[in-house]
């Protein structure tokens, strides 16, 4: 069985080591999930093919249809009380939120970053997932002055997502989360990576 886009779970040793898991992991997000919104939203080499592939036109939803679920992954394996009754989705959302994108808070003070937050989520994430389709007076457009894939407007509430930039922020984030991993130093984070994925790939602990 495949379990990441060039990883066939036949080929390696089960349970895998911790450096597995983090490849593993990387592998799955980078090659199925953000990889693939970037090639539809900028063009680009898939991986494992010599092809170069144009980007393709009216590709944004779809693109937000690929990427938002990396948010809340995040917040969920950067948690060690994951568990915690009084976590929900949008807790995990937000939380991946303000660590895949940090710039957010130097642009906003905390009250507005948690107003771009919950519009991001409910008119986003529920929005597409719910309805395929964002809410009134959330949708595509620039990225922010700083760089961000984001733009919100705390007077008129109105939040646009650049279907450029989101990927490719993204896949950097995700090249960052990897090396924190496979740093000696971030105990904390490795166990709470590790206790999640073992979660989500059924692997008990003796």
């Amino acid at each position: 069985m495949w379990i990441a886009w060039n990883i066939n779970s036949d080929k390696i040793q089960w349970p895998p080591t911790f450096e597995k898991k983090v490849e593993i992991f990387y592998e799955r997000a980078a090659g199925w999930q953000l990889h693939i919104a970037d090639l539809i939203a900028n063009g680009g080499q898939p991986l494992g093919s010599p092809d170069v592939l144009k980007s393709l036109e009216h590709s944004g939803f779809a693109m937000l249809h690929i990427c938002l679920s990396y948010f809340e992954t995040i917040g969920h394996y950067e948690c060690l009380d994951s568990s915690a009754p009084d976590k929900r989705n949008s807790y995990f959302f937000k939380q991946g939120v303000r660590s895949v994108l940090p710039e957010l808070a130097e642009d906003f003070d905390e009250v507005d970053l948690e107003m771009l937050l919950e519009r991001l989520y409910g008119g986003v994430r529920c929005g597409l997932h719910h309805n395929s389709m964002t809410v009134a007076g959330v949708g595509l457009g620039p990225p922010s002055p700083s760089g961000s894939p984001i733009t919100y407007d705390p007077e008129t509430k109105e939040l646009a997502v650049n279907p450029q930039r989101l990927p490719r922020a993204l896949k950097e984030h995700l090249e960052q989360f990897r090396a924190r991993l496979l740093e000696g130093g971030n105990g904390n984070l490795r166990r709470s990576f590790e206790k999640r994925f073992d979660e989500d790939n059924g692997i008990l602990k003796l």
